[in-house]
């Protein structure tokens, strides 16, 4: 039976807003080949986690990125081991020519932009022996690109699941970045919008000022810029 270990791997983009009144514009990106194909490699010996590690970073030129596994399933006489990759798009540092970078996006719980498509999903709660069971379906017949988004979904929900209790949000950000950015981050990923106020008191605490300021910003105002403080034996919200 072949073992493929597969990289889900989101970028955060940031595009510059032409109304310089406006914060800049968040965008997320998947890392695929030109055909569409997420990085894979066949797993034959050692370590899963650091194989992929490796492969990716062979991809992007940098290591500076979050990796965890996320789940495993079986499919045609194959088992694809799942893994989640986070990271900014300021630590891809040198793209390998075979790769890009495509549009993401999970919108109201039923549709996927992947590139320049969209597909509709739903997901089913089966409950069983006390136990409920999510089923995705995606509307889609070619079984590959099935797969690709199925894999994508499964690693993008534990993103949300996650999100509210560890600090896999900070895993998108860059070196600095601003309390408006964590925001925007965080209601892109959870598709959802927030209080500002309520959202700042609590995630001010895990962010600390550096010397550097954005001078263009809403309101023509200089606006304060900080780096992730983690908390050990904290959770975030």
């Amino acid at each position: 039976m072949q073992i493929n270990i597969i990289g889900c791997f989101y970028i955060l983009e940031s595009e510059k807003n032409e109304n310089i009144r406006k914060n800049d514009r968040k965008k997320m990106k998947i890392l695929t080949n030109h055909k569409g194909t997420l990085p894979s490699i066949s797993f034959q010996s050692g370590d899963m986690k650091q194989n992929l590690k490796k492969y990716l970073n062979s991809i992007i030129g940098s290591n500076n990125f979050h990796l965890e596994q996320v789940y495993t399933m079986s499919y045609n006489n194959s088992v694809d081991v799942i893994y989640l990759a986070i990271t900014n798009i300021e630590n891809i540092i040198n793209l390998d020519k075979d790769y890009e970078l495509r549009d993401f996006k999970i919108e109201n719980n039923e549709w996927i932009t992947f590139g320049e498509n969209h597909f509709k999903y739903k997901t089913k709660e089966i409950e069983e022996n006390n136990n409920i069971e999510y089923i995705h379906e995606i509307d889609i017949r070619d079984d590959n690109l099935k797969r690709i988004l199925l894999c994508l979904l499964i690693s993008y929900k534990k993103i949300r699941s996650n999100i509210d209790n560890t600090d896999i949000l900070f895993k998108f950000l860059g070196s600095s970045f601003t309390l408006e950015d964590v925001r925007m981050v965080y209601e892109m990923v959870k598709d959802k919008s927030v209080d500002k106020s309520n959202f700042r008191k609590k995630i001010t605490k895990y962010c600390e000022k550096i010397d550097a300021i954005d001078a263009v910003k809403k309101g023509y105002r200089p606006t304060q810029k900080y780096k992730f403080k983690p908390l050990k034996g904290d959770t975030w919200l």
